[in-house]
């Protein structure tokens, strides 16, 4: 569809699994969509997704197993309603994938069946997969389906720079984004009757992590600024498995999958470390597992630890891994023969933008979905695998609710710009520096293992960085690219501080030495931008 129209229907912000589940299914239902990307190409988490979707596909698994194994990795934090949604549907969202051509590896003994993985927290093989890269299959799958679709528009390159919103309080009302073109600089409203959120995470925030360099945070900052409410970003999830290989220039996560499959985790002298920390050893949950190779680090003062998978046959691990067999290769581990080195590394925002479950923010016409969103289905800690499930679930049902609730009925009329704004690309260096300052405080003082004075001297760091921010808007150096990726950054990583200091317990992935215990009385924390932290 030519760019002809001046409102679509839906404007999707990001092109991840989330954001193209929700414009196929709008283009199905007939909706003109509109979907923005900030890079040249789609390059969010989802490509980078190794292990699988879980689904209840086994005989003896149950939906009831599934929510069980999703409220115990939550650790008393999921919202069960959500959970529940999310169980139910995954079967017929399997289905829909496959009808819009994602290719999952079938069983080695019948090709008519699903293989099935299981993974840490699983009591079942309920992990589907497309080798050990499913993110790239099915965002293959997806790309290929929207090209068929004609009532699609898709524009890359393009920066989010804020919500346009009507209205003031409950009445507020989004109606689209203001866009910056990257390659000019050219700002530019883009309308809607409904916007969706699926920009994904915020892991580049903390100086070591799995995500990719798109993963700012911009989407809970924009959706912040706007006026809508963030809850449970203190819990980010540190992946226990990225590949230890400095010379690597991008990081590299070693699949969940991997320990399921009977990879055991060692230190150098090849002791079982897990075995005295977790009934499932290996295999427990991602928060105890992390932070255990934190702590076997620190005691033995190692910059690693070892998964070892030798104990199955090359043909077996070259057969399920390929890709990571290749990556480890490349650095000089043969994974057949050798232990993997491994290292903890920042992963999965489990809270983001407060949404229902129908992913609707308290902003009217503004929905969420994916990494960004906060369902309440994660709780404390996510289950393996259960991400993709959710950002297809919940940006279907967005798409649904879209289409039932009367929005596209609305007349809604955005009066245009006078004259195009053009941001500046200048100061790329000034504002980077600042970034990796935000980076190694957040890794420092807000990541596996914290203290609340840890957290109060981020804050002050972050004052510091936020008088760089009213220098900037005094000498009106605000229209800069570098400058808004830095303030989405900055602004997020403050609200995570706050949240993680007005969280006195520990649980799930947020561990506290000052509160070791849990509080029984624990409840989700809802955050709102300029709110002030405290002791």
């Amino acid at each position: 569809m030519k760019r002809s129209c001046t409102m679509y229907d839906i404007l999707v912000l990001g092109a991840g699994i989330s954001g193209l589940s929700a414009a196929l299914h709008a283009a199905e239902k007939g909706l003109s969509v509109v979907i923005l990307t900030k890079g040249a190409k789609p390059d969010g988490s989802s490509n980078y997704a190794q292990g699988g979707i879980c689904s209840v596909t086994e005989k003896t698994d149950k939906f009831e197993f599934h929510v069980a194994d999703t409220l115990e990795a939550g650790a008393g934090l999921c919202k069960k309603n959500s959970v529940k949604i999310l169980v139910e549907n995954g079967p017929k969202t399997i289905q829909q994938l496959v009808k819009w051509g994602v290719l999952f590896t079938p069983s080695p003994t019948n090709k008519a069946e699903f293989d099935l993985h299981l993974e840490g927290g699983h009591s079942h093989h309920r992990i589907l997969h497309a080798a050990d890269l499913t993110g790239k299959e099915i965002m293959r799958a997806l790309l290929a389906e929207l090209h068929k679709q004609k009532n699609i528009d898709y524009l890359e390159n393009c920066y989010i720079k804020d919500l346009i919103c009507k209205g003031e309080g409950k009445a507020k009302r989004c109606v689209g984004a203001k866009i910056i073109h990257q390659k000019t600089g050219v700002v530019e409203n883009i309308c809607a009757k409904a916007t969706i959120l699926s920009t994904g995470g915020a892991g580049r925030i903390w100086q070591y992590t799995v995500c990719p360099p798109d993963s700012c945070g911009d989407g809970m900052a924009i959706a912040a600024r706007a006026g809508a409410a963030l809850q449970d970003i203190e819990f980010m999830q540190f992946h226990p498995t990225s590949l230890y290989a400095p010379q690597l220039k991008k990081p590299f996560l070693i699949s969940e999958a991997v320990r399921g499959f009977g990879g055991i985790l060692k230190n150098e002298k090849g002791e079982e470390f897990m075995n005295q920390v977790h009934p499932l050893h290996s295999l427990a949950p991602r928060d105890i597992v992390a932070r255990a190779i934190h702590s076997e680090m620190q005691r033995l003062g190692k910059t690693n630890m070892f998964i070892d998978l030798t104990g199955r046959t090359p043909k077996d691990i070259k057969s399920h891994f390929p890709h990571i067999y290749a990556k480890c290769l490349e650095v000089g581990v043969d994974i057949t023969k050798e232990w993997i080195p491994v290292v903890p590394a920042a992963h999965y925002m489990c809270g983001g933008v407060l949404v229902d479950t129908w992913s609707r923010t308290e902003i009217k016409g503004l929905y969420a979905c994916g990494e960004v969103a906060a369902t309440g289905v994660h709780g404390a800690n996510r289950l393996a695998s259960n991400s993709l499930l959710e950002s297809v679930v919940y940006a279907l049902r967005a798409v649904d609710d879209i289409a039932k609730n009367g929005l596209l009925k609305e007349k809604i009329s955005v009066s245009k710009p006078t004259k195009k704004e053009v941001v500046s690309f200048t100061k790329a260096a000034y504002w980077r520096k600042r970034k990796k300052i935000l980076q190694d405080m957040m890794w420092s003082n807000c990541a596996i293992v914290r203290t609340v004075a840890g957290l109060n001297q981020g804050l002050k760091v972050v004052e510091g960085l936020e008088a760089d921010v009213a220098t900037a808007i005094k000498n009106k150096e605000t229209e800069n690219f570098h400058f808004l990726e830095f303030l989405n950054a900055l602004q997020v990583s403050k609200m995570i501080l706050i949240a993680a200091l007005r969280r006195k317990e520990s649980r799930g992935l947020h561990y506290i030495l000052d509160y070791p215990n849990l509080d029984p009385k624990t409840k989700h924390h809802t955050i709102y931008l300029n709110e002030k932290g405290s002791n």
